[in-house]
Formats: structure tokens, C-alpha cells, sequence
């Protein structure tokens, strides 16, 4: 067997448990060099020349960037609280790995054993960029199979880890679906519309489809359409030039030129003003903008990801989203099926929040028990996986499952989310029993329920079914009444198939 080589290693991480574990890994595998309180860490660099560096980073964190340009030939694996976020910026930005805190002996022993054998296999490095590249996040997904606590998914044998979240693309044959076709549009140029209700997980499949994509090595701009007013979108979107208007004293990029090369990822996009849509369409059909207040156009080379939790066919019909735009953008559809849909999945996302919150706040709570778990199966989660996993941080920080489920049951009382013939029965209201018997609040809620009910049924009939009207007179948005009517429809469906079952 050859003999290993010895590697100068310089550890720049704050975490006292981490540095110490990896102090004692490094230690047996050559030289350690700490990064000192107040010095620079190029500096260090240039007058220490270590093979090889472990930084901790953090959100907004440009250092990584910075030292990767800087000394291209040595190898960076990050250190970083299990954050999606910060998982995508190390694989962008070319970090050969990433440790997630809290760090546990197991897991320094697998990943820096094959950064380690990766430089024995190429030399030690100089700093001066004449040495291979390290082998990327992605590249080493692509190239060797799945990563499981990386930030990408591939399609393999295992189970599977995507962005962090365990089995999100691998826990049913629904699911593979999706993955399946992840993976054949991600390599293509083509536009992708993500659909789904707040909160399944529709960023993560955009930013898988990126990290697969032949984009992966160039930027990812997320841009969210419903948190930007409709005044200021079009700028942050196309930038301006100075003297646009009052107040742009210079000019500036807006996000398509930022991720020229790239991707954009337009969130929410059913909230975008149709006389925005317009000039959207023009880029994707043209690949040409214009700033504001610019006398040319601009040219940009830019995959673009859309995602809405709205039913777009309707916002067409309504008037309120350009047919030829819906069309343009609806070119691949991948529909992110909502968790009360997905049961299998949740004992698993459970565990997986649970341990990673409890090392972010260092609390140790106890497993739910299996009465506690049962009621957060059957709970409906209108909220998806967002509202799991703060349910989940919640209970880390607070430590009583009943108070967690007391609160479920309060939400699940003001709830209005569609529910499945299995969860919702006829003329119940949500089920979400934590005893045998009802409660005094279970019976309050059923009969609250009974008097929604009737009350929608009578505007309705009042209004001739005009429901902008009827949630007018109700003094209910919209969008609640809607999903209160499904409710009603799922009822009488079911009491039907009871009836003609006799």
C-alpha cells in the first residue's frame, strides 16, 4: 500500500467543538496551521501555503468567493450550519465539500478521508492555480453518484437527500416521477413551470434543476414576485439607467443581467402585473430587454424557472395573466404534490428537523411518541413541509409535545385548507383526534363548521353562485371562500358515496 502523504492544513473555523474535531483529525494526517483571532486569512495563506483549507461560512458570507478566486489551486471544504442556502452557495461557488454543524467523528472520518485521497491522487497543491481544480459538489454528484448530505440529488440505487430534505424526491413512485423528470428537463434549456401550494418544496426543485443543469457553475437569482411591488418589480428585474427617474442618480443591473449565463428563478410568478408580463414575454421570446430609461436593447443568456401556488388557468380566464405568457412559461410543468398527499413522508421530515434544529439551538427533546406522532400524520398541513419544520424548531426550542399538538389543533380549528375524502368525513369538521372521546372544543368546532356551511350555502344561492359577490357580502377574501366551498364539495362527495353504498 503507498504510503500517505502529510498535508498542511489550515483550519478557519470558529466553532470551538468543530475546530476541535477536526484539529484532532488533521493532526494525524500532517500539520495543522489555526487561523488566529484578527489575522488575515490571505495573508496566512500566502505565508503558511497549506494543500488545503476548511473555513466556516455563514449566509452572505463572500469570503468563500473571494479565496476561491484568489488561490484557485487549493481545495476548500466549508463548515456551516445545515442551511439549504449555504449548501447551494458552497457548490456555486466551487467548495470541494461541505461539513454541517454539529460535526460528529463519523462524518469528518468519510468526507475528509476522500478529500484526502483526492490529494494524494493529485499532488499537493501550491496556491499558485498550475494544479487541478478541485472536483465540485456537483461534478462529484454527477460523476460518482449520490451525495447524501450534499446540496444536490441524483438519481440513484440509495436513498436520496435533496437540498437537505431526506427522500424529497425518492419517497414514493408519485415522487420519482417528479424526480425522473427533473432530471431529463434539467439538462435542457427549456422553461419550467413549478406548481404547488406554499410550501411543498418548490424552490428545492428549482434549484435541483439548476444544480443538474449544465448552468450549475453560473449564478442562481431567485426573485420573488409577490414580495416586490408592482411599481418597483420591473426595475428590479430589467435595472435602470441613471436619470430613469427621480432618485436614480447611477445606473443599475437588474436581475437578468445579474444572472446572465444562469438562472432565474421567478417565485409567485401569478402575482406579476400583466403590464409586466408583457415585457417578460418579449424577453423570453427575444432573449432581449431593456433598462429602464436605456435607448437599446440588452442581450442576456438566461434559463428562466417560474413557480406559483396559483391555478394560472383561472388568473387567464380572470384576466389577471397573459395567455400567450402562460403559454411561454408552461413549456415543462413539474407539480409538487402537497404534503397531506405525501403521509409516508413525514415521520421522516420529523426526524430530519428535529436533529437539525437540535444541533442549531445544541437542545436535546425526546423522539414524539407514537400517539403524538399518529396525530401529526393525520394532520392536514396546510402549510406543507414550512409549517412541519417550524413545528419542529418549535418543539426544539420549547421541549413539550403536547403543547405542540394543542397548537395544531387550535390552527387546524381556523384551518380552511382543502382536505381528502379519508381526512375529512361527511359533516365533520377537520380530523385531528388526540383522544377517544370529544372534547368541548371538538364539538364547538363541528358546530361552527355546520353554521359556515349553511351560510355559504345560502349566499351562494342568494348570489346565484357569483362567488367574488358571496365572499364580498360574507366579508371573506376570496380565496378563503374558494377553498371553504371544496371543503363543502369533498363532504357531499363523500356523503353521497356513503349513501349510494347502502
Amino acid at each position: 500500500m503507498p504510503e500517505q502523504k502529510q498535508f498542511r492544513a489550515l483550519l478557519a473555523v470558529q466553532n470551538g467543538k468543530a475546530r476541535s474535531a477536526l484539529r484532532g483529525y488533521l493532526r494525524e494526517r500532517g500539520d495543522v496551521v489555526e487561523l488566529s483571532p484578527g489575522s488575515e486569512i490571505s495573508e496566512t495563506i500566502r505565508s503558511q501555503t497549506p494543500e488545503l483549507i476548511l473555513l466556516e461560512i455563514e449566509a452572505g458570507n463572500e469570503l468563500l468567493a473571494s479565496l476561491r478566486h484568489e488561490f484557485s489551486g487549493i481545495p476548500i471544504v466549508a463548515v456551516a450550519l445545515p442551511f439549504a442556502e449555504l449548501a447551494f452557495e458552497t457548490a456555486k461557488l466551487g467548495a470541494v465539500d461541505l461539513l454541517t454543524l454539529p460535526l460528529d467523528e463519523q462524518e469528518i472520518q468519510v468526507r475528509l478521508s476522500a478529500v484526502f485521497r483526492s490529494l494524494n491522487r493529485d499532488g499537493s497543491r501550491d496556491g499558485s492555480g498550475d494544479g487541478p481544480e478541485p472536483v465540485t459538489l456537483v461534478e462529484k454528484a454527477r460523476n460518482t453518484g449520490p451525495v447524501m448530505d450534499g446540496p444536490i440529488a441524483v438519481h440513484g440505487d440509495g436513498p436520496v437527500a435533496a437540498h437537505g430534505l431526506p427522500g424529497l424526491f425518492n419517497a414514493s413512485p408519485r415522487m420519482m416521477e417528479i424526480r425522473d423528470t427533473i432530471e431529463k428537463v434539467a439538462t435542457t434549456s427549456a422553461t419550467v413551470l413549478i406548481r404547488g401550494e406554499s410550501g411543498v418544496g418548490k424552490e428545492v426543485a428549482a434549484r435541483l434543476i439548476f444544480s443538474l443543469s449544465k448552468r450549475s457553475g453560473k449564478p442562481f437569482v431567485k426573485v420573488n414576485c409577490a414580495a416586490i411591488p408592482n411599481d418597483l418589480l420591473e426595475s428590479e428585474l430589467f435595472g435602470y439607467e441613471a436619470g430613469a427617474f427621480t432618485g436614480a442618480q447611477r445606473s443599475k443591473p437588474g436581475k437578468f443581467e445579474l444572472a446572465d449565463g444562469g438562472t432565474l428563478f421567478l417565485d409567485e410568478i401569478g402575482e406579476m402585473h400583466p403590464a409586466l408580463q408583457a415585457k417578460l414575454l418579449h424577453v423570453l421570446q427575444d432573449g432581449q430587454f431593456a433598462r429602464l430609461g436605456a435607448k437599446r436593447d440588452t442581450a442576456a443568456d438566461v434559463r428562466v424557472l417560474c413557480a406559483t401556488n396559483k391555478l394560472l388557468e383561472q388568473r387567464v380566464s380572470e384576466g389577471l395573466f397573459r395567455e400567450d405568457l402562460f403559454y411561454r412559461i408552461n413549456v415543462v410543468t413539474v407539480h409538487i404534490p402537497p404534503l397531506r398527499e405525501r403521509r409516508n413522508e413525514i415521520s421522516a421530515f420529523i426526524h430530519h428537523f428535529t436533529e437539525k434544529y437540535s444541533g442549531v439551538y445544541e437542545r436535546t427533546v425526546a423522539p414524539f411518541d407514537n400517539e403524538t406522532m399518529q396525530a401529526l400524520i393525520r394532520y392536514p398541513w396546510p402549510g406543507n413541509i414550512r409549517e412541519l419544520e417550524n413545528l419542529c424548531k418549535r418543539y426544539v426550542i420549547v421541549g413539550d409535545s403536547t403543547q405542540i399538538v394543542r397548537e395544531l389543533l387550535l390552527h387546524a380549528v381556523e384551518s380552511s385548507a382543502p382536505a381528502t375524502e379519508k381526512e375529512r368525513p361527511a359533516g365533520s369538521a377537520i380530523e385531528f383526534p388526540v383522544s377517544s372521546e370529544p372534547s368541548l372544543l371538538d364539538i364547538g368546532r363541528q358546530a361552527a363548521w355546520q353554521a359556515e356551511r349553511q351560510a355559504i350555502q345560502e349566499m351562494l344561492v342568494a348570489t346565484r353562485w357569483n362567488r367574488r359577490e358571496a365572499a364580498r357580502r360574507l366579508r371573506v377574501s376570496y380565496k378563503a371562500l374558494l377553498n371553504k366551498i371544496k371543503q363543502i364539495a369533498v363532504e357531499d362527495a363523500v356523503q353521497n358515496k356513503h349513501s349510494g353504498s347502502l
